[in-house]
């Protein structure tokens, strides 16, 4: 048994209308790195051509691309700079948005040693961590190891798909004849049977950097194959979407690219372990409508150590209901020292420092960040789905976020104070409820403020210790029912 204690604040409405911030407009940032004569331009709806002619020509501009699912361009301009051309159009009637082709990193990773140790997945102590302090992979693998109806897409510097702990778990196009220089499928991309490469327009989505691989081994390299290391989830569709180039970087333009083609596709989800630029409106909308296509969109909180409440971090940043923005945790399970973090812009934190994966060319490697983070979740959500194949995205959210393992160096920190837990999303329901609490009291109270306490009556009835409580205030009776 254990005493629980819980402050308890209340507010009056009109002391909360007073202090709410008023939100700022998304600014323009041209100092922030872009294609220096790219622009992306989105007209609205009731534009006529003979209107959008005169803007394009004024700007002495060239359609490169069209995004078809969120009606916008990308565009070579001439004669105007990019912030001359945003300063002149950004508040046009006939312009929706006008932004710059903002070039994207992949997230810094800092400088750290090797090791061989998977402490992220079951921690022993092994790396002079804490025991105990990861994602409860192996109880995950006791109930279910994956499913290969499960498809994620990893948009980054692509996938060595020829990886022997990866190569059966690459998703291949079965719509596509390999080598045909036919687009079978009618997609409007040629013999993409593994993916795209966004950076070369090709469909050779191969990794020359070695951070896109690193990622799909934590998500899905195979799991009891004899070799190498076992992602979160053994059976999966990992569809290699290369937008970033072999330097790291890319486009917004591709970016975007990358995200409708995996929602063209019908993914389950994406990990996105990239960020940088400003707020992009034409991104913002591609996270949307993969969203309302049921699709997740995990993504890296950042690594400068900064609080993304106060200064946002793209693409984690996105306020769509779809976006899962991820911290990095270490083998302690304290925040790592060069996380980035937010009580209410990043959701829940995953290991992240001295995380050891597949690299291109049979070899494996450790990298830190929250590069490393994400595929964790990424891979807990391939799990999720595989074992409720029916399940929405946002209950699958819901189940990775409620089923956090609450921690102090996190509470306040990150939405759901918790870093990842791989096997209670997924576990068996408890059948034994807890025994009946009898003595809730309240000790002290303040003006905006309670003190509650209890006895805790355990897991079981009245054995074992519960892992968390869930206190809920009603003004009437509470039962099964309306619980």
């Amino acid at each position: 048994m254990n005493h629980p204690r819980i402050r308890l604040f209340t507010y009056s409405l009109l002391l909360l209308l007073f202090l709410l911030p008023v939100l700022p407009t998304h600014a323009d940032n041209i100092n922030r790195p872009h294609v220096p004569d790219q622009v992306i331009i989105k007209f609205k709806d009731n534009v006529t051509q003979a209107e959008k002619d005169a803007i394009i020509t004024d700007l002495g501009a060239t359609k490169i691309k069209h995004f078809k699912r969120i009606k916008s361009d990308q565009n070579r301009i001439q004669g105007l700079s990019v912030g001359e051309a945003i300063g002149r159009y950004k508040n046009h009637p006939k312009i929706d948005f006008i932004e710059p082709n903002y070039i994207i990193e992949a997230i810094g990773i800092p400088d750290d040693t090797a090791f061989d140790a998977l402490w992220g997945m079951y921690n022993t102590g092994q790396t002079g961590g804490t025991p105990g302090a990861d994602i409860s992979a192996v109880n995950a693998w006791d109930v279910f190891t994956g499913s290969a109806a499960v498809v994620v897409g990893v948009i980054d510097t692509g996938v060595d798909y020829n990886h022997p702990d990866l190569a059966s778990n690459i998703f291949i196009n079965v719509n596509e004849i390999p080598d045909n220089g036919i687009d079978d499928d009618n997609n409007g991309y040629i013999d993409d049977v593994r993916g795209w490469d966004f950076v070369n327009d090709d469909n050779d989505p191969m990794d020359d950097n070695g951070h896109g691989t690193h990622c799909s081994g934590t998500i899905g390299a195979v799991g009891d194959n004899g070799m190498g290391v076992a992602g979160v989830t053994w059976d999966v569709q990992i569809m290699p979407l290369k937008f970033l180039s072999g330097g790291g970087s890319g486009s917004t333009a591709d970016a975007i690219d990358a995200i409708e083609y995996a929602t063209m596709m019908g993914v389950d989800l994406t990990s996105n372990s990239w960020g940088g630029g400003g707020f992009s409106e034409a991104m913002r909308l591609a996270i949307e409508d993969a969203g309302n296509n049921n699709i997740l969109f995990v993504a890296a909180a950042g690594n400068s150590g900064s609080d993304n409440d106060a200064s946002p971090h793209y693409p984690s940043s996105y306020a769509e209901n779809n976006v899962i923005a991820v911290a990095a945790t270490d083998h302690n399970d304290d925040l790592a020292d060069f996380s980035s973090y937010g009580a209410t812009s990043v959701d829940l934190a995953a290991p992240g420092d001295e995380i050891y994966s597949t690299f291109p060319g049979n070899s494996y490697g450790t990298l830190s960040g929250t590069s490393m983070a994400t595929p964790h979740v990424a891979g807990a959500l391939a799990l999720v789905y595989g074992r409720f194949p029916t399940i929405a995205a946002l209950d699958a959210k819901s189940l990775i976020l409620n089923f956090a393992d609450p921690l102090p160096d996190l509470d306040g920190v990150v939405l759901s104070g918790g870093r990842l837990n791989a096997f209670m999303p997924i576990a068996d329901p408890d059948s034994i409820p807890p025994g009946q609490v009898t003595d809730l009291t309240a000790t002290t109270a303040g003006s905006n403020w309670i003190d509650v306490q209890w006895t805790a009556p355990g897991d079981d009835d009245y054995t074992g210790s519960a892992s968390r409580y869930d206190m809920r205030y009603a003004g009437f009776p509470i039962d099964d029912a309306n619980f």
